[in-house]
This record gives C-alpha cells, sequence and structure tokens, in this order.
C-alpha cells in the first residue's frame, strides 16, 4: 500500500510547492550531476559501451556479411567461432594509458571480456566462413548454400 500511496504524496507535493520550491528542485539535478560526473567519471563508461562491439549484419544474394566494429584491438585479441548455427565474436580488451607530467602522473589501465553472438540462417554454408581483420573492423563473410525445398507430404488422417 505504501508503494500507491508514495506517487501520490509526492504528485500532491510537487502541485502544492510554492514557485521558489519548484525552482529548487529544478536546480537541484544539475547541481546533483556535477556529484555524479565526479563519483561515475565517463572513462568507467567506456567498457561498458564497449561491451559489445557494434556489428552490422546483411543478408545479400549469395551470402550474409556481418562487420563488426573493434577500435585498439588487433586481430591476436579476437575469437571468431561457429558451432551449431551460432557464430560467436569474443575476445578481450586491455587498454593503458600513461600520462606524465611536471605535477601530476597518471596511470590507468581497463580490461574488459566481450562476446557477441549470432545466430545463422540455415541456408549457410558455415564451412566456408571467411574473416578479415583491417582498420579496426572485422569482417566475416558467410556463402550461402543451395537449399532443397522438399515436397510437401501427404499425411493420412486416422480417426
Amino acid at each position: 500500500m505504501k508503494k500507491l500511496f508514495l506517487p501520490a504524496l509526492t504528485i500532491a507535493a510537487l502541485a502544492a510547492a510554492t514557485p521558489a520550491t519548484a525552482q529548487t528542485l529544478t536546480v537541484r539535478d544539475p547541481f546533483n550531476s556535477i556529484f555524479d560526473a565526479m563519483l561515475f567519471p565517463p572513462q568507467r563508461f567506456e567498457m561498458q559501451q564497449f561491451a559489445g562491439p557494434k556489428m552490422n549484419v546483411a543478408d545479400l544474394k549469395d551470402k550474409i556479411e556481418v562487420k563488426a566494429e573493434l577500435p585498439g584491438l588487433d586481430k591476436d585479441a579476437v575469437t571468431l567461432t561457429c558451432e551449431d548455427g551460432v557464430l560467436t565474436l569474443s575476445g578481450e580488451r586491455q587498454q593503458e594509458t600513461e600520462e606524465q607530467n611536471k605535477d601530476y602522473y597518471l596511470k590507468e589501465i581497463s580490461t574488459g571480456a566481450f562476446s557477441r553472438s549470432i545466430r545463422l540462417p540455415k541456408d549457410v554454408d558455415d564451412t566456408k566462413i571467411e574473416a578479415v581483420f583491417k582498420n579496426g573492423v572485422l569482417t566475416i563473410t558467410i556463402p550461402k548454400k543451395e537449399v532443397k525445398k522438399d515436397a510437401a507430404k501427404k499425411i493420412k488422417i486416422k480417426g
């Protein structure tokens, strides 16, 4: 019952707010965001953004083409597997930043593993997958194979 009562109380408090109180409420958010920025600097979220590399998947006439953005990585840090019709791209990123100035010394190391999986359609030939890594972009080409469609079979219904 308290959960239902609290939103109503909050709405009533905002409705009864004086202009000065309303102004305090609007100033509070930017003020709190300063502290949020100090407690949670943008660098902490870089790995979360990279946790899953950005991928484009294109279904072309004769192939499936997957492009994955992997900035700052080399091909040895990436693993590509295909098992039971699922293509999995995984790896680990290690980034080290070092700054030395007259007044300060800064060294940051950030690491993180990532993994992205894509279920492939049945009409691809997963034995002929090709991958090329160039300029931080991994291009995966999966050729399609011709799938014979079985003719519809008539099934006798008992009854």
